[in-house]
């Protein structure tokens, strides 16, 4: 296939570019959407140097991003040695060293450092270690917000903030205090609300030995109720505090949004979670409003989570479910999946050559440095990028489930390895329908789950499934440094290929239902969701001419299952067969509805315009001779054994290598 040759060599050249060890380095399905989002972007053409180039660019923005959106930055470093401070939205993880007041004053301050991060703990001899060590040593002085002033002062608190206790904050905003000798500034991080206590659990491997001898068992059970036993918590006794709490394992974090509250716009993001303690288990809603959306930052999927004095909206005395909210004397703790030191160095450590499994026993594809094919799918298996040849495309078959419908479509793919069926939802769904058998399809973040013990890939938009349709790209047939040509006397039974061709003839299809205008039978009525053809209401069978306007009829879409289309749901697309030589076989192929607008270099509607069939006669003519450049597929029409070529892509042989920027 051009596409994954292509993909190939992209990856090979980039990771000399970016002076990576191996092309294994850099994950194939990152690769690969990377190259077809950009070639779906430049329809006009791209060179393979800009092609590196963007992916280049892309990838070192990626990297650049994940540490700031994804980890931790463990060093106050970025307040002192940047030109440019750090965002507000960055994550810190710091150690409070000590505890003390402004003298003669009642305000509180904390001393703080970098934390400990994970990896100088798991491989104390890296060889960056010394720098971050040295980075994380740098401290500064951090005003205490009135909110924790009582765990300061509480005796159910004594000592938790000996023993550098770990926190985690954004939203650090550093400013001069003032009163510094010689008129020296006195950097000082303002209060802030935006953080989280990290609790210690025994024998958690990404702690210190010191963390684990100073841990805080007594103070789960005191506070909430709980302890760790068996790989989760479990139910304590009862808590000491008469306050409310809430201890869950996060399921989802929502994205922030604004809503209206107490008739203003205000920041909105909510966490699901589940109190894995109860017995049954309780899920749980967080629900997070203005300035308290930034503790969002802190959470990450399949992370615990303590909420001391939340405000508690529902509970779940008589429900499976509760919901609760951030409020003006919430204080929030943390503590991140353990592992203990025994499990550290078994098959938990997943690199790109193994597979990542997340909190939830998913196995997580999106960072897998080879290519996924169908005969490895299995259950419980999410973020797949698969590229394959569609078989079939099914009609909507829709689903209803709580008095709600959803659309859903089944897609049947082959990579060579094994058939597959996926199935779409709603408006991916809609998008999957105006698939064609034979076409090549790249399809990013899939997800797998068990139906009568077959695997079945799913898709849809809300888990940011992608769909490119290979083989419909125009910028391929255009840049002849990211393709070969083939000649038609070689084509195979399930070919995806490129080929430099005549047009030799062009035939009306005369196939399905069409305009009154249309002289020559050389279009068909369609809908306009899915580019499917259309059927007379009350009479399916009918496939020719029609006698008046399509607007005076009542028609239906068997493919999405609708049986009262408006007229305006109903248009006109080309339907012809081509005939192209190149030399070595002269063939007919049928066109998607794009291919042939580009061919006649006419509209549908332009041309049922015309009045007499000698003009129309004349458009179909008018090609003959030209020289292009096609992306061809070859394929079965539903219940044959016949194979057919469609050209699904096309440019003049001369606009080859002339590229027109975005």
């Amino acid at each position: 296939m051009e596409f994954y040759s292509l993909v190939e060599a992209m990856r090979r050249e980039l990771a000399v570019c970016v002076r990576t060890s191996s092309a294994e380095d850099i994950p194939w399905g990152w690769v690969g959407a990377a190259v077809a989002e950009l070639l779906s972007e430049n329809s006009s053409g791209i060179s393979r140097a800009v092609l590196l180039t963007e992916l280049e660019a892309q990838w070192h923005k990626l990297a650049m991003g994940e540490v700031m959106q994804y980890e931790t930055l463990y060093s106050l470093a970025p307040f002192f040695n940047c030109s440019i401070k750090p965002p507000p939205s960055t994550v810190f993880g710091l150690k409070i060293d000590g505890t003390k007041t402004i003298p003669n004053t009642q305000i509180w301050l904390w001393r703080v450092s970098g934390a400990p991060e994970p990896t100088d703990i798991s491989n104390a001899a890296a060889k960056n270690t010394n720098k971050r060590r040295r980075d994380a040593d740098m401290q500064m002085d951090a005003f205490v917000h009135q909110r924790f002033y009582p765990m300061i002062e509480a005796r159910e608190f004594s000592g938790f903030f000996d023993n550098t206790r770990t926190l985690f904050a954004t939203n650090l905003w550093m400013a001069d205090r003032g009163g510094g000798s010689g008129g020296q500034p006195v950097h000082t991080l303002l209060p802030t609300t935006s953080l989280a206590f990290e609790l210690r659990l025994r024998d958690n491997v990404k702690q210190t030995e010191t963390a684990n001898k100073h841990t805080d068992e007594a103070l789960l059970q005191r506070v909430f109720g709980v302890r760790f036993a068996g790989g989760q918590f479990v139910r304590d006794g009862k808590p000491e505090f008469s306050a409310d709490q809430i201890w869950c394992k996060i399921g989802e974090v929502g994205e922030i949004k604004t809503k209206w509250r107490d008739r203003r716009l205000v920041l909105y993001c909510f966490i699901e979670g589940v109190l894995e303690h109860e017995d049954p288990p309780v899920t749980v809603t967080i629900g997070m409003w203005a300035e308290d959306v930034a503790v969002a930052r802190l959470f990450k999927t399949g992370f615990y989570i303590g909420l001391l004095c939340p405000i508690v909206k529902s509970c779940a005395s008589e429900s499976a479910s509760m919901e609760a909210e951030l409020g003006p004397q919430t204080i929030v703790f943390i503590t991140s999946p353990c592992r203990s030191r025994s499990a550290a160095a078994g098959p938990g450590m997943a690199s790109q050559f193994s597979i990542a499994q997340n909190e939830s026993g998913l196995l997580d594809y999106r960072r897998y440095a080879h290519r996924v094919q169908l005969c490895q799918c299995r259950t419980d298996m999410i973020n797949l990028t698969l590229l394959a040849r569609v078989i079939a495309v099914s009609n909507n078959m829709p689903f209803e489930e709580n008095g709600e419908t959803q659309d859903r479509y089944a897609v049947r793919i082959d990579d060579g390895t094994a058939v597959r069926d996926i199935t779409f939802w709603n408006q991916l769904g809609q998008q999957a329908a105006r698939m064609l058998p034979g076409q090549l399809v790249l399809l990013v973040n899939l997800d797998t789950s068990d139906e009568n013990g077959d695997v079945v890939l799913n898709g849809s938009s809300e888990t940011g499934t992608k769909v490119y349709i290979i083989s419909e790209m125009a910028s391929i047939p255009t840049s002849s440094a990211l393709r070969s040509c083939s000649f038609l006397s070689t084509l195979s039974d399930t070919a995806n290929v490129y080929a430099k061709v005549c047009i030799v003839s062009i035939h009306p299809g005369a196939t399905h239902i069409r305009d009154a205008r249309d002289n020559l039978s050389a279009t068909m009525l369609v809908h306009t969701t899915c580019h499917h053809p259309v059927q007379r209401k009350g009479n399916p069978q009918f496939s020719g001419t029609l006698d008046g306007p399509a607007d005076v009829y009542d028609f239906v879409c068997p493919a999405c299952c609708n049986n009262n289309l408006p007229p305006e749901d109903v248009i006109s697309i080309f339907d012809i067969i081509v005939c192209i030589d190149d030399g070595t076989l002269s063939l007919m192929a049928r066109t998607t509805a794009t291919v042939a607008k580009a061919i006649l270099r006419i509209s549908p509607s332009q041309m049922l315009e015309l009045p007499s069939t000698s003009e129309q006669q004349q458009k179909l003519l008018a090609p003959q001779g030209k020289e292009v450049v096609v992306s061809l597929a070859t394929f079965c029409e539903p219940f044959s054994t016949d194979h057919d070529v469609r050209i699904d892509a096309i440019c003049d042989a001369d606009d080859v290598g002339i590229f027109v920027s975005r």
